[in-house]
């Protein structure tokens, strides 16, 4: 019998999945992007990012709102499709050994070492931005941080998706656990996993749920989390992705399936998410101006659907364009695949700390952004590369399907 956590085995579990690699290394890769971008925003400091350049871009707020919309969905639908990959291969036992070394660890060791990082970043950036030259912001924000506390005031930071994945693989195994021991509930599962991923109904069923769950939120787009305590909406937002990655996979003929239309997909997908980015401007817009969030709940719900809307035509249209378009192992994209994880994890620093100490320089803030992005993504390739080098086990020229499920 098919259950959540134990599907069955066929030729194509065996499979690697090169385009869905790539697409969850992009999203990852996007967090650069994401949050050189808020640097550069328009609108004044807040306390998200309480720092700006004295050159802004009209682009950088644009970038912020689309990324925020899409990103962490394709996160979460990638990591239910792997984690599922991964439980098949090795088991309840093995799952949760490889998600400790993978995931655990590096969030709390991660975490220890970035957040006082991060906060040492913030100091620099917000007194270098006051008028003190370079060395004295720098002792400044090392002594601030020092006296302060490194850890005080703890938050999840960028950090907070690993904390919330592990939450939800223990619920995904647990809910396991329920449907093996009650057979009508795993009758059911298994027809609304197909209902969703192979119906001809999958798209407004996935956007009505979404929607759903949107309605849910403080504002426009999801809420991000803003503490260590789990904030129940938006486990249950992202764990709808996350579960219907998982059902992709024990359903995964639906790969296949949508190599068809997927530019179609895709592309309306971009339209949507343009749409739904200028509707969340103008409702913050409006509640700045009227200071009361729910000014106008019509605005609300319209953008809310559309963000709903947007997210799975761009998440079925780049999985479906992904996997059509990257059959083959290649290995440049490959590199990045493997760097991406790396990447994820140690960026918000060095998005903070570089532009920061270029704030200064006259240049059109635009331009200025792109050169940012990539002034931040040299270094950690450059330390991706030393960690290649310390690592004389790892063989880059290996066959590597097993690694598809590792992150």
């Amino acid at each position: 019998m098919n259950t959540l956590a134990q599907p069955n085995l066929d030729a194509s579990a065996s499979r690697r999945y090169h385009g869905l690699d790539a697409l969850r290394a992009l999203a990852m890769m996007l967090g650069v992007v994401l949050h050189v971008a808020m640097y550069f925003q328009e609108s004044d400091p807040n306390f998200i990012w309480p720092a700006r350049d004295v050159e802004r871009s009209p682009l950088a707020g644009l970038l912020v709102v689309m990324i925020h919309v899409f990103r962490m969905p394709v996160f979460f639908v990638m990591a239910g499709f792997f984690a599922a990959m991964l439980h098949q291969k090795r088991g309840t036992a093995g799952f949760a050994g490889n998600r400790f070394l993978r995931i655990a660890i590096p969030f709390i060791i991660g975490w220890f070492i970035l957040f006082p990082l991060v906060k040492a970043s913030f100091g620099f950036a917000m007194i270098y931005a006051s008028g003190a030259d370079l060395p004295t912001s720098l002792g400044m924000a090392v002594g601030g941080l020092v006296s302060e506390g490194l850890w005080s005031n703890p938050h999840p930071i960028h950090l907070w998706f690993l904390y919330y994945l592990l939450i939800l693989y223990v619920c995904l195994m647990a809910i396991g656990l329920m449907l093996r021991m009650i057979p009508p509930l795993q009758q059911a599962w298994d027809r609304i996993s197909t209902l969703v991923t192979r119906s001809r109904f999958r798209l407004p069923i996935l956007v009505g749920a979404t929607f759903g769950l949107l309605c849910m939120m403080q504002g426009p787009t999801a809420d991000t989390p803003d503490g260590f305590i789990p904030q129940p909406h938006i486990l249950l937002y992202y764990g709808l992705y996350m579960i219907i990655g998982w059902a992709m996979w024990r359903n995964r003929q639906v790969i296949e399936s949508l190599h068809r239309w997927c530019w179609l997909r895709f592309l309306s997908g971009l339209v949507v998410l343009l749409i739904a980015t200028f509707l969340t401007i103008a409702y913050y817009i409006e509640m700045a101006e009227s200071g009361w969030m729910s000014s106008n709940p019509v605005l609300f719900y319209v953008t809310q659907a559309t963000v709903a809307l947007s997210c799975w035509l761009i998440i079925l249209g780049s999985i479906g364009l992904a996997e059509r378009l990257m059959r083959r192992h290649h290995p440049v994209i490959r590199y990045l695949v493997d760097a991406s994880y790396w990447i994820y994890l140690a960026h918000l620093p060095l998005s903070i700390f570089i532009p920061a100490c270029f704030r200064y320089w006259e240049l059109d803030g635009t331009l200025k952004m792109f050169i940012m992005m990539v002034f931040v993504t040299i270094p950690l390739l450059l330390t991706w590369q030393l960690i290649l080098g310390i690592m004389p086990s790892r063989r880059s020229d290996r066959p590597r399907c097993e690694t598809s499920d590792d992150r």
